[in-house]
């Protein structure tokens, strides 16, 4: 559209008046400004979708370097102990001085504040699940492949699991491009697969209560895919990756972590699973792939 404004401008030149046409001025019409909105929102759908996509992609990123520097710590107590990996029982006092931390005075004290950001995951709000509050306090977002059970809270035998259990060595491993040493949490910070046959008769030979170690162990139970659905995992040669978890029935009710049924305890999902030893024993390690 083309609008005349202000008056006619007159300008002399020697006795010669001359009357100038008004300036003509550009405005845009309705059409052309809902063209360009319509364009901004166009880029906006896209946009928006693709910075929440990086912003994702960035915190899996620093999630991994979390997880790297844990589990290079845990190979630098292995260095330190002559292939010796630490228990699954307080991992994280014993590689605590190769993250640059200290063991807090008081163990209930423990909160995210006091310990190495290392330990957590940025995508995990809760990394001091409620199952935690028992004696082991173990403050973090990440988990160890392998669970020690002590039936007897503070007394009595226990059993190794996995590739962390019975404090065995990193040269157990096997396959160590496959083995998961480290993966993420949401309760307990211990993980097995207890639908292994084998399993299930080393807990019971041991004198543990294979169904309440379900709820507290089975990676069923402790997984924790924060990742859209995606798992970071730290493997024994010293790789990280995400693991796509796998779409399965729900987990029965009775078969639910303690913290999962209380108000505001932490981020549980019943439909993802790892892969199970049946399946893929190699990603578990001894003594699933014995």
């Amino acid at each position: 559209m083309t609008c005349w404004t202000g008056k006619n401008k007159r300008i002399r030149r020697g006795f010669t008046l001359i009357e100038l046409p008004a300036v003509r001025q550009r405005a845009f019409t309705l059409i052309e400004l809902l063209v360009v909105l319509a364009i901004i929102a166009l880029l906006t759908s896209v946009l928006v979708p693709s910075l929440g996509m990086a912003k994702e992609l960035a915190r899996g990123a620093k999630c991994m370097t979390n997880q790297r520097a844990v589990g290079m710590a845990i190979q630098m107590y292995a260095g330190e102990k002559n292939g010796r990996l630490p228990g699954s029982e307080a991992w994280i006092d014993a590689i605590l001085p190769n993250l640059g931390g200290s063991q807090p005075d008081d163990a209930w004290s423990r909160d995210r504040s006091n310990m190495p950001e290392a330990l957590f995951c940025p995508c995990d709000d809760d990394p001091y699940p409620r199952p935690y509050m028992t004696g082991e306090m173990e403050v973090t977002s990440y988990m160890v492949n392998g669970a020690e059970t002590d039936f007897a809270m503070g007394g009595g035998r226990k059993l190794g699991i996995g590739l962390f259990g019975g404090n065995s060595s990193i040269d157990r491993a096997g396959c160590a491009s496959s083995c998961m040493m480290l993966g993420e949490t949401t309760n307990y910070g211990k993980i097995v697969d207890l639908d292994s046959p084998a399993i299930q008769q080393a807990f019971a030979d041991a004198g543990a209560n294979v169904n309440d170690a379900r709820t507290r162990f089975h990676h069923r139970a402790t997984s924790g895919f924060y990742h859209n659905g995606k798992m970071a995992v730290y493997f024994a040669d010293g790789h990280s990756d995400m693991v796509q978890g796998r779409q399965v029935d729900p987990l029965p009710p009775s078969q639910w972590p303690g913290g999962a049924m209380m108000s505001g305890s932490t981020t549980f999902y019943p439909n993802l699973s790892l892969p199970t030893a049946e399946e893929d024993p190699a990603f578990w390690g001894p003594p699933y792939t014995r």
